[in-house]
């Protein structure tokens, strides 16, 4: 029996889920895993993708499009009985080899922690995710996201509060106890608010820098929408008042922001260029343009990585269609 259930839900984008799926079965893990794609109301086109991958994969179908949490709790309900851990896996990722054998790995030696997440970067090799903190606002954001992925920060396994489902390992028993991803959110938060959960009840959430993948997160992040808004105040009604703001923890912890006290304030804070622009008044224009080019960098990788994978989608149409002409 597998040790592990890897549970990827999919809507459409057939090309991704091509890229993610032959990625795991050309470079299997040494742990014993299953692979179960839910397909949550995709188009014919990623129905006939699933059906080639024939026993290699487990297909969960679903008829109308349920969204994040529903698609992954229905997978987990499908996954082996033997299986210890379910890992929740986007279909937008590409896995470097040993990032399964790693979380498990890391799992085994700590049996007080509930969920481990794995160190995800953009296509260039900046991060996408190394653990979540909560800001001084009260809301979830990636740390370090668009740093160096080799950046010393990013490169230490240790513990958050939340990390993110995209690629999350959990221990089967914990996430059946905690009844799984609440269906009440709608394609955002699911992952915080089962995190935050699990911490509530004792258990710990850690973040585990040696399990590589990258992500192509852009195409799957929603615009602000009314689902956004939805999410968006259940989650502050939920948890505003309970979760505990600890981002600068960690900025303090890795040395990017450093204090030096005198016998009387102001006391000296030093301040890593890449955590942060310091506004003065007036505002260094320098500062301030570096932001917006920042700003404006991330922006066209983003449209880069979209344009690459409608590209990839457009082609994998013309593969199939030439593939039905043929046998017609």
């Amino acid at each position: 029996m597998p040790r592990c259930s890897i549970v990827i839900p999919v809507h459409n984008w057939a090309s991704l889920t091509r890229q993610c799926l032959d990625r795991l079965l050309s470079r299997p893990e040494r742990v014993d895993a299953e692979i179960i794609v839910v397909d949550d109301a995709s188009d014919a086109i990623t129905r006939d993708l699933l059906a080639a991958y024939g026993s290699s994969i487990r297909v969960v179908r679903h008829e109308r499009n349920t969204g994040f949490a529903t698609a992954c709790n229905d997978g987990a309900a499908a996954a082996a009985a033997g299986a210890e851990y379910l890992v929740f896996l986007n279909n937008d990722t590409i896995a470097e080899p040993g990032w399964l054998d790693t979380l498990v790995r890391y799992a085994d030696a700590r049996p007080t922690v509930a969920v481990v997440g794995s160190k995800l970067l953009f296509p260039g090799g900046t991060v996408q995710h190394a653990g979540v903190v909560v800001c001084q606002d009260g809301y979830p954001r990636h740390v370090y996201s668009g740093f160096p992925g080799d950046h010393p920060a990013v490169n230490k396994t240790r513990r958050f509060q939340i990390v993110t489902a995209a690629c999350a390992l959990v221990r089967r028993p914990l996430f059946d106890a905690a009844g799984g991803f609440d269906t009440t959110y709608r394609n955002g938060y699911e992952d915080v608010d089962l995190c935050l959960r699990l911490g509530a009840q004792g258990h710990e959430v850690h973040y585990c820098h040696e399990s590589v993948l990258y992500h192509l997160e852009s195409l799957s992040r929603a615009e602000r929408t009314a689902e956004y808004d939805h999410n968006d105040q259940l989650y502050r009604s939920r948890w505003a008042d309970r979760v505990r703001p600890d981002e600068f923890t960690y900025y303090l912890e890795d040395g990017l922001i450093t204090v030096s006290h005198t016998y009387h304030y102001p006391m000296r804070l030093r301040i890593s260029p890449l955590l942060a622009v310091v506004e003065e008044h007036p505002v260094d224009r320098m500062d301030d343009l570096v932001d917006i080019r920042a700003k404006q960098v991330f922006n066209l990788v983003r449209e880069n990585i979209r344009l690459m994978a409608r590209v990839r989608e457009a082609e994998l149409r013309n593969e199939v269609g030439a593939a039905r002409s043929t046998r017609s």
